[in-house]
Protein backbone atom coordinates (compact mmCIF):
# COMPACT_ATOMS: atom_id res chain seq x y z
CA UNK A 1 0.00 0.00 0.00
CA UNK A 2 1.37 3.81 -1.09
CA UNK A 3 0.46 5.54 1.98
CA UNK A 4 2.55 7.34 4.33
CA UNK A 5 0.34 6.41 7.13
CA UNK A 6 2.40 3.28 6.93
CA UNK A 7 6.05 4.32 7.94
CA UNK A 8 9.12 1.88 8.69
CA UNK A 9 9.73 1.42 12.57
CA UNK A 10 13.81 2.38 13.13
CA UNK A 11 15.52 0.01 15.99
CA UNK A 12 17.95 1.67 18.16
CA UNK A 13 16.69 4.95 18.33
CA UNK A 14 18.29 7.51 20.26
CA UNK A 15 15.41 9.26 21.02
CA UNK A 16 12.25 6.41 20.62
CA UNK A 17 11.01 8.01 23.87
CA UNK A 18 10.92 11.84 22.69
CA UNK A 19 8.01 13.21 21.12
CA UNK A 20 8.38 17.29 19.84
CA UNK A 21 6.78 19.07 17.62
CA UNK A 22 8.44 21.15 15.24
CA UNK A 23 7.62 23.54 12.93
CA UNK A 24 6.37 21.90 9.39
CA UNK A 25 6.49 25.20 7.68
CA UNK A 26 9.10 27.44 7.23
CA UNK A 27 9.89 30.07 9.08
CA UNK A 28 10.74 33.49 6.89
CA UNK A 29 12.00 35.29 9.14
CA UNK A 30 15.65 36.69 8.87
CA UNK A 31 18.05 38.48 11.51
CA UNK A 32 16.83 41.44 13.54
CA UNK A 33 19.43 44.30 14.03
CA UNK A 34 19.28 43.57 17.65
CA UNK A 35 20.33 40.27 16.88
CA UNK A 36 24.30 42.18 15.13
CA UNK A 37 27.16 41.89 16.62
CA UNK A 38 27.77 45.14 16.10
CA UNK A 39 31.09 45.35 17.95
CA UNK A 40 32.38 42.77 15.75
CA UNK A 41 34.48 44.71 12.70
CA UNK A 42 35.87 41.32 11.25
CA UNK A 43 33.73 38.06 11.02
CA UNK A 44 36.21 36.80 8.27
CA UNK A 45 37.18 33.66 10.54
CA UNK A 46 33.68 32.86 11.29
CA UNK A 47 32.36 29.61 9.50
CA UNK A 48 28.48 29.16 9.12
CA UNK A 49 26.52 26.12 7.55
CA UNK A 50 23.17 26.12 6.48
CA UNK A 51 21.72 22.74 5.65
CA UNK A 52 18.55 22.10 4.21
CA UNK A 53 16.96 18.86 3.18
CA UNK A 54 15.85 18.51 -0.39
CA UNK A 55 12.50 18.04 -1.05
CA UNK A 56 12.43 17.17 2.69
CA UNK A 57 8.80 15.45 2.93
CA UNK A 58 8.81 13.59 -0.84
CA UNK A 59 11.92 12.47 -0.59
CA UNK A 60 11.00 10.19 3.11
CA UNK A 61 8.14 8.96 1.61
CA UNK A 62 10.39 8.24 -1.72
CA UNK A 63 13.02 6.61 1.12
CA UNK A 64 10.58 4.45 2.33
CA UNK A 65 8.39 3.07 -0.41
CA UNK A 66 11.11 1.74 -3.24
CA UNK A 67 7.94 1.88 -5.05
CA UNK A 68 7.83 5.42 -5.59
CA UNK A 69 11.39 6.32 -6.01
CA UNK A 70 12.02 7.72 -9.33
CA UNK A 71 8.29 8.64 -9.77
CA UNK A 72 6.51 12.18 -9.45
CA UNK A 73 5.42 12.85 -5.79
CA UNK A 74 4.38 15.27 -3.86
CA UNK A 75 3.01 15.79 0.30
CA UNK A 76 -0.22 17.63 1.12
CA UNK A 77 -3.52 17.01 0.72
CA UNK A 78 -6.19 14.25 1.63
CA UNK A 79 -6.18 10.50 1.22
CA UNK A 80 -8.35 9.36 -1.64
CA UNK A 81 -9.00 12.86 -2.60
CA UNK A 82 -7.97 15.46 -4.77
CA UNK A 83 -8.12 18.17 -1.71
CA UNK A 84 -5.20 20.41 -0.49
CA UNK A 85 -2.37 21.68 -0.95
CA UNK A 86 1.37 20.98 -1.84
CA UNK A 87 3.39 21.53 0.73
CA UNK A 88 6.34 19.69 -0.97
CA UNK A 89 7.42 18.33 -4.37
CA UNK A 90 9.78 15.50 -5.27
CA UNK A 91 12.51 16.40 -8.26
CA UNK A 92 10.51 14.53 -10.48
CA UNK A 93 7.37 16.40 -10.10
CA UNK A 94 8.88 19.76 -9.95
CA UNK A 95 10.01 18.85 -13.73
CA UNK A 96 6.63 19.47 -14.83
CA UNK A 97 6.05 22.51 -12.73
CA UNK A 98 4.36 21.48 -9.69
CA UNK A 99 5.67 23.56 -6.92
CA UNK A 100 4.71 24.45 -3.19
CA UNK A 101 1.46 26.19 -2.48
CA UNK A 102 -0.75 25.43 -5.36
CA UNK A 103 -3.39 22.68 -5.12
CA UNK A 104 -3.23 19.25 -5.49
CA UNK A 105 -6.34 19.38 -8.52
CA UNK A 106 -3.81 21.85 -10.07
CA UNK A 107 -0.40 19.99 -9.49
CA UNK A 108 -2.92 17.10 -11.16
CA UNK A 109 -3.45 19.33 -14.22
CA UNK A 110 0.32 19.89 -14.91
CA UNK A 111 1.57 16.34 -14.32
CA UNK A 112 -1.48 13.71 -14.64
CA UNK A 113 0.89 10.91 -13.37
CA UNK A 114 1.94 12.42 -9.87
CA UNK A 115 1.22 10.54 -6.74
CA UNK A 116 -0.01 12.82 -3.90
CA UNK A 117 -0.04 11.52 -0.67
CA UNK A 118 -1.12 13.11 2.55
CA UNK A 119 1.51 14.76 5.50
CA UNK A 120 2.48 12.29 8.10
CA UNK A 121 3.95 15.27 10.78
CA UNK A 122 5.49 12.87 13.55
CA UNK A 123 7.47 10.73 10.80
CA UNK A 124 8.68 13.54 9.75
CA UNK A 125 9.39 15.12 13.12
CA UNK A 126 11.02 11.75 14.04
CA UNK A 127 13.50 12.29 10.99
CA UNK A 128 14.54 15.84 11.67
CA UNK A 129 15.96 14.69 15.14
CA UNK A 130 17.65 11.87 14.00
CA UNK A 131 19.28 14.74 11.43
CA UNK A 132 19.52 17.07 14.73
CA UNK A 133 21.23 14.06 16.72
CA UNK A 134 23.92 13.32 13.64
CA UNK A 135 24.64 17.22 13.65
CA UNK A 136 25.14 17.07 17.52
CA UNK A 137 28.20 14.42 16.59
CA UNK A 138 29.74 16.72 14.66
CA UNK A 139 28.79 20.47 16.29
CA UNK A 140 28.62 21.12 20.26
CA UNK A 141 25.01 21.33 21.41
CA UNK A 142 24.65 25.24 21.61
CA UNK A 143 26.51 25.39 17.67
CA UNK A 144 23.32 23.91 16.17
CA UNK A 145 20.16 26.10 15.50
CA UNK A 146 16.78 23.96 14.00
CA UNK A 147 15.20 26.82 11.90
CA UNK A 148 12.14 25.02 10.71
CA UNK A 149 11.10 21.58 9.94
CA UNK A 150 14.00 21.00 7.12
CA UNK A 151 16.74 23.92 7.87
CA UNK A 152 19.57 23.98 10.30
CA UNK A 153 22.71 26.39 10.77
CA UNK A 154 25.17 25.14 12.39
CA UNK A 155 28.49 27.14 13.47
CA UNK A 156 31.78 25.98 13.19
CA UNK A 157 34.00 28.62 13.90
CA UNK A 158 35.53 26.90 17.33
CA UNK A 159 35.70 23.59 15.47
CA UNK A 160 37.78 24.15 11.87
CA UNK A 161 40.89 26.19 11.95
CA UNK A 162 40.66 27.44 7.99
CA UNK A 163 38.13 26.82 5.16
CA UNK A 164 40.02 23.67 3.73
CA UNK A 165 39.38 21.98 7.08
CA UNK A 166 35.36 23.59 6.93
CA UNK A 167 35.19 21.89 3.88
CA UNK A 168 35.96 18.56 4.65
CA UNK A 169 33.61 18.94 7.94
CA UNK A 170 30.51 19.67 5.66
CA UNK A 171 31.17 16.76 3.55
CA UNK A 172 31.47 14.28 6.49
CA UNK A 173 28.38 15.69 7.96
CA UNK A 174 26.83 15.13 4.29
CA UNK A 175 28.05 11.91 4.14
CA UNK A 176 26.83 10.76 7.82
CA UNK A 177 23.23 12.00 6.89
CA UNK A 178 23.28 9.61 3.81
CA UNK A 179 24.90 6.29 5.24
CA UNK A 180 22.96 6.97 8.41
CA UNK A 181 19.31 7.97 7.31
CA UNK A 182 19.29 7.68 3.53
CA UNK A 183 18.86 11.36 2.64
CA UNK A 184 20.42 13.96 0.41
CA UNK A 185 20.93 17.44 1.89
CA UNK A 186 22.31 20.12 0.65
CA UNK A 187 24.71 22.27 2.54
CA UNK A 188 25.72 25.98 2.06
CA UNK A 189 28.83 26.92 3.80
CA UNK A 190 30.51 30.54 4.18
CA UNK A 191 31.56 33.60 7.16
CA UNK A 192 28.17 34.43 7.66
CA UNK A 193 24.67 32.85 8.05
CA UNK A 194 22.89 34.82 5.19
CA UNK A 195 25.64 33.82 2.70
CA UNK A 196 25.75 30.46 4.13
CA UNK A 197 21.97 29.74 3.37
CA UNK A 198 22.15 31.42 0.10
CA UNK A 199 24.88 29.24 -1.23
CA UNK A 200 22.72 26.19 0.34
CA UNK A 201 20.50 26.93 -2.94
CA UNK A 202 23.09 27.32 -5.71
CA UNK A 203 23.60 23.39 -6.33
CA UNK A 204 20.60 21.67 -5.55
CA UNK A 205 19.40 19.23 -5.23
CA UNK A 206 22.34 17.31 -2.97
CA UNK A 207 25.00 19.85 -3.28
CA UNK A 208 27.48 21.54 -1.15
CA UNK A 209 28.59 25.03 -1.92
CA UNK A 210 31.34 27.27 -0.17
CA UNK A 211 31.86 30.63 0.06
CA UNK A 212 35.06 31.81 1.07
CA UNK A 213 35.65 35.45 2.06
CA UNK A 214 36.31 37.95 -0.33
CA UNK A 215 34.70 35.41 -2.67
CA UNK A 216 31.14 36.38 -2.99
CA UNK A 217 30.66 36.53 -6.73
CA UNK A 218 27.92 33.60 -7.23
CA UNK A 219 26.23 35.43 -3.93
CA UNK A 220 26.04 39.01 -5.65
CA UNK A 221 24.89 37.37 -9.07
CA UNK A 222 21.69 35.90 -7.76
CA UNK A 223 18.39 37.73 -7.64
CA UNK A 224 17.55 39.66 -4.70
CA UNK A 225 14.92 37.33 -3.54
CA UNK A 226 17.19 34.67 -3.09
CA UNK A 227 18.51 36.81 0.28
CA UNK A 228 17.84 35.73 3.69
CA UNK A 229 14.00 37.88 4.33
CA UNK A 230 13.54 38.75 0.96
CA UNK A 231 10.03 37.77 0.00
CA UNK A 232 7.71 38.54 -3.20
CA UNK A 233 6.47 41.45 -1.84
CA UNK A 234 9.33 42.99 -0.92
CA UNK A 235 11.04 41.97 -3.80
CA UNK A 236 8.46 43.56 -5.92
CA UNK A 237 9.57 46.96 -4.03
CA UNK A 238 13.12 46.57 -4.59
CA UNK A 239 12.67 46.15 -8.26
CA UNK A 240 10.58 48.86 -8.32
CA UNK A 241 13.96 50.86 -7.08
CA UNK A 242 15.56 49.12 -9.55
CA UNK A 243 17.17 46.72 -7.79
CA UNK A 244 17.34 43.16 -9.22
CA UNK A 245 20.11 40.85 -7.66
CA UNK A 246 22.04 40.86 -3.98
CA UNK A 247 24.97 42.32 -6.09
CA UNK A 248 22.80 45.66 -6.81
CA UNK A 249 21.29 45.17 -2.83
CA UNK A 250 24.85 45.52 -1.39
CA UNK A 251 25.22 48.83 -3.64
CA UNK A 252 21.91 50.06 -2.72
CA UNK A 253 21.65 53.80 -0.90
CA UNK A 254 21.22 53.07 3.05
CA UNK A 255 19.50 56.44 3.15
CA UNK A 256 16.94 55.38 0.70
CA UNK A 257 17.06 51.43 2.04
CA UNK A 258 15.79 53.12 5.46
CA UNK A 259 13.25 55.28 4.32
CA UNK A 260 11.82 53.14 1.88
CA UNK A 261 12.12 49.65 4.45
CA UNK A 262 12.20 51.18 8.03
CA UNK A 263 15.47 49.35 9.77
CA UNK A 264 14.79 46.19 7.93
CA UNK A 265 16.33 47.91 5.19
CA UNK A 266 19.30 48.19 6.77
CA UNK A 267 19.26 44.48 7.58
CA UNK A 268 18.66 44.22 3.85
CA UNK A 269 21.94 46.08 2.97
CA UNK A 270 24.06 44.81 5.54
CA UNK A 271 23.12 41.15 4.73
CA UNK A 272 23.82 41.42 1.24
CA UNK A 273 27.14 43.20 1.68
CA UNK A 274 27.77 40.19 3.61
CA UNK A 275 28.23 42.07 7.19
CA UNK A 276 25.50 39.77 8.88
CA UNK A 277 27.19 39.33 12.33
CA UNK A 278 24.19 37.20 14.04
CA UNK A 279 24.99 33.84 15.76
CA UNK A 280 23.55 30.78 16.41
CA UNK A 281 19.91 30.85 18.20
CA UNK A 282 19.40 28.61 20.84
CA UNK A 283 15.98 28.82 22.35
CA UNK A 284 16.00 29.04 26.80
CA UNK A 285 12.86 30.48 27.73
CA UNK A 286 10.15 27.72 28.86
CA UNK A 287 7.44 27.18 27.52
CA UNK A 288 4.55 29.43 27.82
CA UNK A 289 1.98 27.43 26.32
CA UNK A 290 1.13 24.84 24.43
CA UNK A 291 -1.55 24.18 21.95
CA UNK A 292 -2.22 22.79 18.40
CA UNK A 293 -5.68 23.05 15.95
CA UNK A 294 -6.70 20.33 13.40
CA UNK A 295 -8.94 21.39 10.67
CA UNK A 296 -10.82 18.40 9.36
CA UNK A 297 -11.54 17.21 5.70
CA UNK A 298 -15.31 16.55 6.02
CA UNK A 299 -17.05 19.37 8.17
CA UNK A 300 -18.54 17.73 11.37
CA UNK A 301 -22.03 18.06 12.18
CA UNK A 302 -22.97 15.89 14.98
CA UNK A 303 -21.62 15.62 18.57
CA UNK A 304 -20.12 12.06 17.98
CA UNK A 305 -17.76 13.01 15.56
CA UNK A 306 -17.10 15.74 16.92
CA UNK A 307 -16.02 14.59 20.67
CA UNK A 308 -13.86 12.10 18.70
CA UNK A 309 -11.76 15.21 17.10
CA UNK A 310 -11.94 16.38 20.49
CA UNK A 311 -10.48 13.20 21.98
CA UNK A 312 -7.41 12.74 19.40
CA UNK A 313 -6.62 16.52 20.10
CA UNK A 314 -6.40 15.66 23.85
CA UNK A 315 -4.41 12.91 23.34
CA UNK A 316 -1.92 14.67 21.44
CA UNK A 317 -1.71 17.79 23.95
CA UNK A 318 -1.33 15.66 26.12
CA UNK A 319 1.53 13.76 24.32
CA UNK A 320 3.14 16.84 24.17
CA UNK A 321 3.15 18.36 27.62
CA UNK A 322 4.84 14.97 28.75
CA UNK A 323 7.74 15.12 26.43
CA UNK A 324 8.37 18.24 28.24
CA UNK A 325 7.58 16.98 31.44
CA UNK A 326 4.93 19.75 31.63
CA UNK A 327 1.24 19.84 33.33
CA UNK A 328 -1.16 22.56 32.72
CA UNK A 329 -3.35 24.72 34.90
CA UNK A 330 -6.08 25.65 32.42
CA UNK A 331 -7.08 24.89 28.74
CA UNK A 332 -8.56 27.19 26.10
CA UNK A 333 -10.81 25.22 23.86
CA UNK A 334 -12.36 27.15 20.53
CA UNK A 335 -14.02 25.58 16.80
CA UNK A 336 -14.24 27.13 14.07
CA UNK A 337 -17.49 27.04 11.83
CA UNK A 338 -17.98 26.70 8.12
CA UNK A 339 -18.79 30.22 8.25
CA UNK A 340 -15.31 31.12 9.59
CA UNK A 341 -16.97 32.21 13.20
CA UNK A 342 -14.60 31.29 16.00
CA UNK A 343 -16.42 30.57 19.51
CA UNK A 344 -14.67 28.88 22.62
CA UNK A 345 -13.57 29.10 26.11
CA UNK A 346 -11.84 28.23 29.14
CA UNK A 347 -11.57 25.98 32.18
CA UNK A 348 -9.19 26.06 35.13
CA UNK A 349 -8.08 22.74 37.16
CA UNK A 350 -8.14 22.02 40.48
CA UNK A 351 -4.75 20.66 40.36
CA UNK A 352 -2.25 20.87 37.24
CA UNK A 353 -2.02 18.15 35.38
CA UNK A 354 -1.03 16.21 31.81
CA UNK A 355 -4.00 13.21 32.03
CA UNK A 356 -5.38 12.45 28.80
CA UNK A 357 -8.90 12.06 30.36
CA UNK A 358 -8.90 15.31 32.56
CA UNK A 359 -8.26 17.55 29.70
CA UNK A 360 -10.71 15.83 27.35
CA UNK A 361 -13.12 15.99 29.97
CA UNK A 362 -12.48 20.13 30.53
CA UNK A 363 -12.52 20.70 26.57
CA UNK A 364 -15.98 18.45 26.40
CA UNK A 365 -17.21 20.41 29.18
CA UNK A 366 -16.61 24.05 27.51
CA UNK A 367 -17.92 22.35 23.73
CA UNK A 368 -21.25 21.72 25.45
CA UNK A 369 -21.73 24.89 26.29
CA UNK A 370 -21.37 26.32 22.82
CA UNK A 371 -23.29 26.31 19.77
CA UNK A 372 -23.38 22.31 18.62
CA UNK A 373 -23.20 21.76 14.97
CA UNK A 374 -25.87 20.70 12.75
CA UNK A 375 -26.22 20.61 8.92
CA UNK A 376 -26.42 24.61 9.12
CA UNK A 377 -23.71 24.94 11.31
CA UNK A 378 -20.99 22.56 10.63
CA UNK A 379 -17.55 22.25 12.04
CA UNK A 380 -13.99 23.15 10.71
CA UNK A 381 -11.47 23.29 12.57
CA UNK A 382 -11.07 22.45 16.30
CA UNK A 383 -8.55 23.40 18.95
CA UNK A 384 -6.79 23.20 22.44
CA UNK A 385 -4.51 25.34 24.34
CA UNK A 386 -3.16 24.44 27.66
CA UNK A 387 -1.41 27.56 29.68
CA UNK A 388 -0.04 28.17 32.93
CA UNK A 389 2.56 25.48 32.36
CA UNK A 390 5.06 24.34 35.39
CA UNK A 391 7.30 21.61 35.57
CA UNK A 392 5.91 17.78 36.32
CA UNK A 393 6.62 16.77 39.92
CA UNK A 394 4.74 13.80 39.48
CA UNK A 395 2.81 13.98 42.63
CA UNK A 396 -1.01 12.71 42.26
CA UNK A 397 -4.34 12.72 43.71
CA UNK A 398 -4.85 16.14 45.42
CA UNK A 399 -8.31 15.42 46.02
CA UNK A 400 -8.92 13.57 48.99
CA UNK A 401 -12.64 12.95 47.87
CA UNK A 402 -11.93 11.92 44.61
CA UNK A 403 -10.46 8.45 43.45
CA UNK A 404 -7.22 8.82 41.89
CA UNK A 405 -7.04 5.75 38.38
CA UNK A 406 -3.14 5.38 37.66
CA UNK A 407 -2.45 4.76 34.03
CA UNK A 408 1.55 4.39 33.12
CA UNK A 409 1.35 7.29 30.20
CA UNK A 410 4.68 7.84 30.17
CA UNK A 411 5.29 4.38 29.18
CA UNK A 412 2.54 4.62 26.86
CA UNK A 413 3.91 7.41 25.14
CA UNK A 414 7.14 5.26 24.41
CA UNK A 415 4.72 2.75 22.84
CA UNK A 416 3.45 5.57 20.52
CA UNK A 417 6.66 6.56 19.24
CA UNK A 418 7.71 3.28 18.31
CA UNK A 419 4.74 1.96 16.53
CA UNK A 420 2.22 5.02 16.37
CA UNK A 421 -0.29 6.98 17.31
CA UNK A 422 -3.18 4.19 17.00
CA UNK A 423 -1.21 1.13 18.42
CA UNK A 424 -2.47 2.15 22.43
CA UNK A 425 -5.65 4.35 23.92
CA UNK A 426 -6.62 4.47 27.34
CA UNK A 427 -10.67 3.98 27.56
CA UNK A 428 -12.74 6.80 26.70
CA UNK A 429 -14.53 6.86 30.54
CA UNK A 430 -11.77 6.23 32.62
Amino acid sequence: MISSQFFIPREGEKHAQNFRRVRILPAYSFPHIKEFDLGLKDNSRKVFYHLDLDAFFAQVEQRDNPELKGKPVSVGGWEDSNAGIVMTASYEARKYGVSTGISVIDAKKICPTLISLPCNGPKYERTLLDVLTILKEYFPHDCVEQYSIDECFMEGSDIVRNFDEAKELGEKVKKAIWDELGLFVSIGASYNKSYAKAASKLDKPNGFTPIEFGKPERILKLPADKLWGVGRRIYRRLLAMGITTIGDLAQSNEVRMRKEFGINGIVFRKCARGEDTSGIFVKTEKEKCLGHNHTVMNPVTNSPDAEREIRYLAEYICRKMRSKQLVAGGISFSIRYDDLSYTGGEHRFPAYTNRDNEIFEAAQHIYYRLRQPSDYYRIRTFGIFVFDLHLDTFERNLDLFKKDVKFPYYELDKLKSRYGEKIIRIGINT
